[in-house]
């Protein structure tokens, strides 16, 4: 998609405004659209997810620069208002773009889709980075340093969301946009009802590890401090974990140790993706998501066919169904990465004892895998002391 802006000038609210060079634009949205960049959340064409990421296209809140600069270099943690509607997905920090990229990227959000702002230059995020506070922004903190117009504050700010994020029953589908362990910046960390939890990779366009015991994560600024270094946690043990050729050995230590140095590893130049279908070469490329009664489906792309992934949990609870689609089906093979404590079933062709699964392009039009946990934690009924069984 490429953009093209006429080189004129008009008067905005008395303020002369021309559109940033051309090529600039360009360059800036190609770091936007980059693997595990912004890309992931606020998808394309800018417009986000409802409820959970806000949108950028003609959002109130790029109306200052030095907010917007703000809130990409130290990230958003906590729920906000824009444009009247309210929205709870944390934005990290942009740790892996310097100065001169974020730069880049504002000017390109600030001319996309419609919007009309400023040019942004590598100085400016300079002066910010300088002057910014080194911890994750919460909307109370961005709000009190750069604060909306009085015709402009009610529809612009921040709410107490009614429900707990420190969740131990999970009865409704819960994403949230966030750092995990042992996967890339642009990670989800999505629980199902029945207490299924997964973490899924957009910088890798794959599913990371599936874990049920032990809880999910804190979803909220808590697990955030020395500008997005520590890792989102999480007490259980991954049962299902997905082969990655960046990150070994791929053990639950290691796991937790992703954010010595850096935050986490980069995995998006991995050469090992699941699905291997013919002429397509070099690294997927992501698409966004939709929320489908609550559920994230994942869209991403492989040479020219493009990938739907739906996730829920099994009716009993003991494990997930990954749905597929393939746009336009062709014939594929998929590596399912093997687990000792997972059992792994396909509804089309069979996974075999080295984890490939072969499928016909009929077979690849949709099919699903269902991943069951071998071992599933199942409550024992409490007994008193006349052996009546209680609740």
């Amino acid at each position: 998609m490429k953009i093209f802006v006429l080189s004129i000038a008009f008067a905005t609210c008395g303020v002369a405004w021309s559109a940033p060079d051309t090529l600039l634009l360009e360059q800036g949205q190609a770091l936007y659209e980059g693997a595990g960049s912004c890309v992931a959340c606020h998808l394309e064409d800018g417009k986000g997810q409802p409820g959970s990421v806000p949108p950028l296209v003609n959002s109130d809140w790029l109306g200052d620069t030095n907010r917007t600069v703000a809130i990409v270099l130290r990230g958003l943690a906590g729920p906000i208002k824009v444009n009247a509607k309210r929205y709870y997905s944390a934005m990290p920090p942009q740790l892996l773009f310097d100065d001169e990229k974020i730069a880049k990227i504002v000017t390109y959000v600030n001319n996309a889709w419609g919007n009309t702002g400023p040019e942004v230059t590598e100085q400016q995020v300079s002066a910010a980075r300088a002057s910014l506070p080194e911890d994750v922004l919460t909307p109370e903190a961005v709000l009190k340093r750069f604060p909306f117009p009085q015709n402009k504050q009610k529809a612009n700010g921040t709410y107490t969301p009614d429900f707990d994020d420190t969740l131990s029953v999970i009865d409704h589908p819960v994403v949230y946009r966030t750092f995990m362990p042992g996967a890339s910046p642009a990670a989800f960390a999505v629980a199902l009802p029945g207490n299924q939890y997964y973490c899924w990779d957009a910088g890798e366009s794959r599913l990371r590890y599936i874990w049920t015991k032990g809880g999910f994560i804190r979803g909220n600024q808590v697990h955030w401090s020395s500008n997005g270094k520590p890792i989102a946690s999480f007490n259980g043990t991954p049962y299902y974990r997905a082969q990655s050729s960046l990150l070994k050995p791929e053990n639950d230590r290691e796991l937790a140790r992703t954010n010595h140095g850096t935050p986490f590893y980069d995995t998006s130049q991995a050469q090992d993706f699941p699905f291997v279908i013919e002429g397509a070469k070099g690294p997927p490329k992501y698409r966004g998501y939709r929320l489908i009664n609550g559920y994230p489906e994942f869209r991403y792309q492989l040479g020219n066919h493009v990938i739907h992934e739906h996730i829920k949990a099994t009716e009993d609870a003991t494990g997930v169904v990954r749905r597929f689609r393939v746009e336009p089906p062709v014939e594929l093979t998929f590596n399912v990465t093997l687990d000792p404590a997972a059992k792994i079933t396909s509804s089309a062709g069979i996974v075999d004892h080295e984890g490939l699964l072969k499928l016909s392009a009929q077979q690849a039009r949709e099919f699903q895998l269902t991943i069951l946990e071998r071992e599933p934690f199942i409550p024992v009924p409490v007994t008193n002391t006349q052996g009546e069984k209680t609740k």
